[in-house]
């Protein structure tokens, strides 16, 4: 006899992999933009003359990104909290998505619900999913890669 039970669960973990992985992918962007501005700051800031008038747009730019990577992880992290606390309960639950699209659900209850809305917000934008919330259920849909923004 084997367990169907263990593969709804494991095609939900394949979904999480997913947003992990395009969640990695942004979050390194982010950090790479950071270093090449904060670099451009450093050489120019060293420079006399006109060139080192133009550091302020580069040092913006980073820390544009710093904040970029912060929500970012932010976004991750929340998807990862969420995602075993409804494992360890057993509430995590794999949907059948529209078209090529995976989706989970996971149960989150009480104020958690809205805060890790607002928590993944930016990072789903940005990676191709999308988040739904049905009272305590929140639903992550992870489009395919040819209609997220993300694309490795």
């Amino acid at each position: 006899m084997t367990d169907t039970s263990a593969r709804p669960e494991a095609e939900a973990i394949s979904t999480v992999r997913e947003i992990i992985r395009r969640s990695g992918h942004e979050i390194r962007n982010a950090l790479n933009a950071v270093a090449v501005n904060v670099e451009v700051v450093r050489s120019r800031s060293v420079r006399e003359g006109p060139a080192a008038g133009t550091v302020d747009a580069f040092a913006h730019r980073a820390a544009d990104g710093a904040v970029m990577a912060n929500d970012l992880t932010n976004g991750t992290l929340a998807i990862i909290d969420a995602v075993l606390a409804a494992a360890a309960a057993g509430t995590l639950r794999s949907k059948p998505g529209y078209g090529n699209a995976s989706e989970i659900e996971v149960m989150i209850y009480g104020d958690r619900a809205q805060i890790f809305m607002s928590d993944t917000r930016r990072l789903a934008a940005e990676i191709g999913v999308t988040i739904e919330q049905k009272e305590q259920a929140v639903i992550l849909r992870v489009l395919p890669e040819d209609r997220s923004h993300s694309e490795n």
